[in-house]
């Protein structure tokens, strides 16, 4: 069995000994994933929600400008300008879909490919482009799609099933880095049995960086980018290390499947 320690340990001297590329890899996939914007949208909300609920509690004056707001969106439901701001919401979306698929998940997929690869020696950048390179990006867009959209169908069943899978599958992006083309089916076969007893013990280990992650706020990310960020990484790809060998010793995936970075 692996122990958290070790996992941290290891994965602390492989990311120092190629400090800066690790730093500069997290830090795509960070800007990427639109973490540079989440405080930003989350601060939004919060102080639309306070403007609502501020403006509830004055009944006479909410009441007052609903009754005349009411005409005005009226109009606008009615003009041309209700459909263009609609047909942009949908146009970018779409983007937005298309940007995840074509560039995200393959990014990722490389990222994690870059961390594997630093464990016996430098990695060069072009690890990051690895999915591109085979030859494969159909079949990783799709298995990461489905790891994707059977997440967040369970999600919207119920929170702990919704957790549950998120651990299941997530060892498919390390799998698909060592193996662009091994099928959607065996993908999301090796890492069930990979997590299998080890969901738990994963939560756990996510939950030791939560101490980083909070100072990383307290710092507006700048220690996340160059610090708890490779920490992270470099950690998630020693826990997915043991998990192959296991995989590998047992029999549940073999060379042909699992064939190295």
């Amino acid at each position: 069995m692996w122990k958290r320690s070790e996992l941290k340990a290891r994965g602390k001297i492989n990311f120092k000994r190629c400090y800066w590329k690790c730093v500069l890899i997290c830090f795509i996939t960070f800007i990427l994933a639109g973490g540079l914007n989440s405080g930003t949208v989350s601060n939004s909300v919060n102080n639309v929600t306070d403007s609502i609920s501020n403006n509830y509690y004055d009944d006479n004056e909410y009441y007052d400008e609903e009754l005349q707001l009411m005409p005005e969106v009226d109009n606008f439901i009615s003009s041309g300008f209700f459909a263009l701001f609609g047909g942009l919401i949908v146009i970018v979306g779409i983007i937005g879909f298309v940007i995840k698929l074509l560039i995200v998940y393959p990014i990722e997929v490389g990222k994690n490919n870059f961390f594997m690869g630093i464990r016996e020696e430098e990695s060069s950048l072009d690890s990051l482009i690895c999915v591109y390179k085979s030859g494969k990006l159909k079949n990783t867009i799709i298995t990461m799609f489905l790891k994707g959209l059977f997440q967040g169908l369970w999600t919207l069943l119920l929170v702990i099933p919704g957790i549950v899978k998120y651990y299941e599958y997530r060892m498919i992006p390390y799998i698909l880095s060592e193996n662009p083309s091994i099928s959607r089916q065996r993908a999301f076969e090796i890492s069930k049995d990979m997590m299998r007893g080890n969901k738990w013990s994963a939560f756990i280990l996510d939950l030791s960086f939560l101490g980083w992650e909070i100072l990383s706020l307290l710092t507006l990310g700048i220690l996340g980018i160059f610090y708890v960020n490779p920490y992270v990484q470099s950690t998630n790809a020693e826990l997915y290390a043991f998990l192959r060998e296991d995989a590998l010793i047992k029999g549940y995936a073999s060379n042909n499947e699992l064939v190295g970075f």
